[in-house]
């Protein structure tokens, strides 16, 4: 046997390595695939989640504006109160 590679089994070598490579390719390209899934399915939970904190500030924001309206008719109700003589349960 000899110890000197011949041109075939170089050749052999180099068939088997290409065919390692383009396994190692279709792995890449499917977890490349993979991953732009993955940054699509996160970037519609972040818009969804965008989207309930929305509703949720609109909701407080209104809430707000509820609880000032509110305490502005109870003042004004307290000094009618007053005024007339009538009590005025505690609020």
């Amino acid at each position: 046997m000899s110890e000197t590679a011949t041109r075939e089994d170089i050749d052999e070598v180099i068939d088997i390595v290409r065919g390692l490579m383009q396994q190692v390719d279709n792995r890449f390209d499917g977890i490349e695939k993979e991953i732009i899934e993955l940054k699509k399915s996160h970037n519609r939970l972040l818009n969804t989640i965008d989207g309930f904190i929305g509703r949720i500030d609109k909701y407080e924001t209104e809430l707000a504006a509820r609880d000032n309206q509110f305490e502005k008719l109870l003042v004004w109700a307290r000094k009618v109160s007053k005024k007339t003589g009538i009590p005025l349960e505690n609020l």
